[in-house]
């Protein structure tokens, strides 16, 4: 019943906020319509009204709602409630409270809305049985006043118990005189009450109020309802007066302010002859002029026109491939680059979802980053992108004729999502077929050894495959003697033994070439050449050892020596490849290139250097882009060094990037520089200098308590930003100090930050938040500016090296966009303040200290 009662809000609140825009048009609109005649505004409210009862609502490109479903059906299971009303700013301002307030905590029963909405559904039931009371007291009070009234004439009543002139009933409607309503006021009474049953107006009134009752936490439609009120009024003067010479005018307003109240009673019943806005009926009726057939004309046009805009909805995305067919998809992963091509059967499923994809609504708010993106590519070129940005697969978005819109349909997001997941299986993660794994597996045991090559094959043998090796080459010596080369004819192969070759530099061609024969008949081929990774080992000087600096160092030499040119070949330089103690964590470099050839439309191209690519010792690599140059938009070189930790996992050990925007500079090194961070103390102040790769400098200065230091060593962060950390006189690290890049870089975007506010600011933190799954309990601004803030916080952090699984950490937060686009964050461990009573006075205490200014 509970959860019956939420929906039904849900959808009420749909409707309100749809027809809150249709209100807030009529208000203006009844500005122009004042030369108009007056039955178009209150035909102006019926169109608010049918919006409010329509069981269902068309579509069209000319609707002007900004969203037809701005609170989600589903947002009390989101894992990330978000709010789609399709005003950027508003969402972008809301969006970020809405997520920190009531995003599911980890180990909760349920979700903070599946309490909160139904406990708001029970409140506005409520809402709407005191008002139902309300009208049925109103209702039985009134009939027991007029129950002894003298009949005058057919449907008209006289009595001396009601004050003004009125309409009373549904279906018989009665007109009930006072018994001292003067005689000459008498005849406009009884013209103006009777215009109102004509107009069915004893109908219209109480329909309005019972579309109050059930909207009645909408405060925009108690405005549209008393503003309906006093427009069926000056609707009936009109009529009413429409054949009445000057004279007669003014004996009509004489009665208006004879028979005016003095108050306004807000309920369905009854249509009180003076009960609203007699002044400007009485200015009305004294100045009528009949409407020109041009305002007439100009009304209903008016009024047609806001019903085409208004009573639609926007025209979301309908996907028919019966003409124009997907012919190919790729499934992006931007976590961990990958990519992975769906087969024919995949496509077929993919075609038949998005036929059936209705779930979208329209909004302006772009997302960060997406981590992973599905792309199809149709028969004529066109290509459709489907981006994911969480890693619960609740937020996904797309575009369509250039409009950005949020899928909405739960089964969709899910089914994008388990694709997304699925690269994380072997086969899809490596992209390769099941021999050419084989192959380099085999080729990551190659060594060279005082003149021998040795390599073991794999223990995992393709499956069901009869596996074939061969091994040759050719030799030319200094003479002019030359030979062909074979090893190893007759070697009985077996999974998991370590095998050799000698190898000389004569050798000018020498492969090992590997043949899998399938039960089904298939069959597969694979050469690895011996020869070039000889050469590379025995050429390559001594790999240096793999450690944050030697990593960075190499990232900074790709990245330095990247030259892209007018072709779209490319080529970069990097140093010696440093080699992991264990052998588990290797480079992994890829370029992605955009292409947009129109607005709203994009194509991307990856080129993938793996680490047996690049050679141990390092030398120019080279590799080309195929798309058409004069549409390229943008190229990203990444460099990252990603560890294996089994089962088909990697993460990431440290990671850099370069990203190029058009126009381009061709053919010559777009240069890289490294941030870098000093440490500066002056007395009790401890200062980190940074310089960051795009030249911008800035300062974040702090005083620790006594017994707390710097590690003198800057330590650089995955992102690879400088940052350090806190120790106690016996050296145990106490806390660090941290960058980390801004949720939103432009300036428009950064502008709707309350830096004042008590609320975690997602414009800033979400990479923080989506990225780490940490989060910022009481948070509050100690000293906030125009472009940023510091505030204390309590960091719950999910563990790491340092820490304890999921526990809370005292931490100060600053942030300045015109400084620098990251935020710092101070975290300490428990008792790096002292005592746990001081901890809050003490962070209280450093916060003060803190300061983030440029240069």
């Amino acid at each position: 019943m509970a959860e019956w009662m939420a929906d039904v809000f849900i959808e009420l609140v749909n409707r309100s906020i749809a027809a809150s825009w249709l209100v807030l048009a009529v208000l203006i609109l009844r500005l122009l319509l004042r030369k108009g005649p007056r039955w178009a505004s209150v035909l102006l409210w019926g169109l608010v009204g049918f919006r409010l009862v329509c069981p269902f609502t068309l579509e069209s490109a000319l609707s002007l709602l900004p969203s037809s479903e701005t609170v989600p059906e589903n947002i009390m299971l989101s894992p990330a409630p978000a709010l789609n009303s399709g005003v950027a700013a508003v969402d972008r301002v809301v969006n970020p409270i809405v997520a920190e307030t009531f995003a599911p905590a980890p180990a909760a029963s349920a979700n903070p809305l599946q309490v909160l909405i139904p406990l708001l559904a029970l409140v506005w039931a409520a809402g709407v049985l005191v008002l139902c009371l309300y009208t049925l007291v109103s209702w039985l009070w009134l009939r027991r006043r007029v129950a002894e009234a003298v009949p005058v004439r057919d449907n008209i009543f006289e009595s001396g118990r009601v004050p003004t002139p009125f309409v009373f009933g549904l279906v018989r409607p009665r007109i009930y005189l006072p018994t001292a309503l003067p005689a000459e006021a008498r005849g406009p009474v009884i013209a103006h009450e009777e215009a109102h049953i004509a107009r069915r107006d004893h109908w219209w009134k109480p329909l309005g109020f019972v579309l109050l009752t059930v909207y009645w936490f909408n405060p925009l439609l108690w405005t549209a309802y008393i503003l309906f009120c006093r427009d069926i009024e000056l609707a009936c003067d009109e009529r009413v007066v429409r054949g009445m010479g000057p004279g007669q005018r003014a004996d009509y307003s004489q009665a208006l302010l004879e028979c005016s109240t003095g108050r306004r009673a807000l309920g369905a019943c009854p249509l009180a002859f003076g009960e609203v806005g007699v002044k400007a009926r009485v200015k009305a009726a004294l100045h009528y002029k009949k409407p020109a057939f041009w305002a007439v004309a100009g009304a209903l046009v008016l009024c047609a026109v806001v019903a085409v805009v208004f009573l639609t909805d926007p025209l979301t995305p309908r996907y028919d491939f019966s003409e124009n067919a997907i012919v190919s998809a790729t499934v992006w992963d931007y976590a961990e680059p990958s990519e992975r091509e769906l087969n024919a059967s995949q496509l077929d499923e993919l075609t038949s979802r998005l036929e059936g994809l209705r779930g979208l609504s329209r909004t302006n708010e772009e997302g960060f980053t997406p981590l992973y993106a599905l792309v199809a590519e149709l028969e004529d070129g066109t290509t459709l992108t489907f981006n994911g940005y969480r890693d619960d697969g609740s937020q996904v978005r797309t575009e369509y004729d250039g409009r950005l819109w949020q899928v909405t349909d739960e089964e969709f997001c899910t089914y994008l999502y388990n694709q997304w997941q699925a690269s994380d299986t072997e086969e899809a993660v490596s992209g390769l077929s099941p021999l050419e794994e084989y192959a380099d597996a085999l080729t990551d045991t190659l060594e060279l050894k005082d003149d021998q090559l040795f390599f073991t094959l794999p223990e995992e043998v393709p499956e069901g495959a009869q596996l074939t090796i061969q091994i040759s080459g050719r030799a030319e010596y200094d003479d002019g003697f030359s030979q062909s080369l074979h090893f190893l004819e007759d070697a009985n192969w077996t999974p998991g033994e370590r095998y050799s070759i000698s190898y000389d530099t004569a050798y000018t061609e020498l492969g090992m070439f590997l043949y899998a024969d399938y039960p089904d008949g298939s069959q597969e081929e694979q050469t690895i050449s011996l020869h070039r990774i000889a050469e590379a080992l025995l050429n390559a000087p001594e790999a240096p050892e793999l450690n944050p600096e030697t990593a960075n160092e190499f990232i900074i030499g790709v990245l330095n020596s990247f030259i892209l040119n007018a072709d779209g070949s490319f080529s970069f330089t990097p140093g010696p490849v440093p080699v992991s103690s264990t052998g588990s964590t290797k480079p992994l470099i890829t370029l992605v290139a955009t292409y947009s050839d129109e607005p709203g439309t994009f194509s991307t191209e990856s080129v993938e250097f793996p680490a047996d690519t690049l050679g141990h010792g390092g030398g120019t690599v080279l590799g080309r882009i195929t798309g058409d140059m004069d549409t390229l938009t943008s190229v990203s070189l990444n460099v990252f060094f990603m560890t294996n930790e089994g089962e088909n996992t990697q993460s990431i050990y440290i990671r850099g990037n370069q990203e190029l925007i058009a126009p381009f500079t061709f053919g010559e090194p777009v240069g890289y520089t490294a941030p870098t961070a000093e440490i500066q103390t002056d007395g009790s102040i401890t200062t980190l200098a940074y310089t960051f790769s795009d030249g911008r400098k800035a300062r974040l200065s702090f005083r620790l308590p006594d017994w707390l230091a710097v590690d003198p060593e800057v330590h650089f962060s995955e992102d690879f930003l400088p940052g350090l950390y806190f120790e106690d006189v016996n050296g145990e690290s106490m806390g660090f100090v941290r960058l980390r890049p801004f949720g939103a870089t432009d300036e428009p975007t950064l502008e709707t930050v309350d830096t004042a506010a008590d609320s975690v600011p997602m414009q800033i933190f979400s990479p923080a938040v989506m990225g780490d799954d940490i989060s910022y309990a009481d948070y509050h601004v100690t000293r906030h500016w125009a472009t940023g803030a510091v505030a204390t916080a309590i960091q719950e952090f999910p563990g790491g090296q340092d820490f304890e699984p999921w526990s809370s950490y005292p931490c100060v937060l600053t942030y300045d966009w015109s400084v620098m686009p990251y935020s710092a964050e101070m975290v300490f461990t428990d008792g790096a303040l002292g005592a746990s009573a001081q901890t809050e006075q003490a962070l209280a205490d450093f916060a003060a200290s803190v300061t983030l200014s440029a240069g």
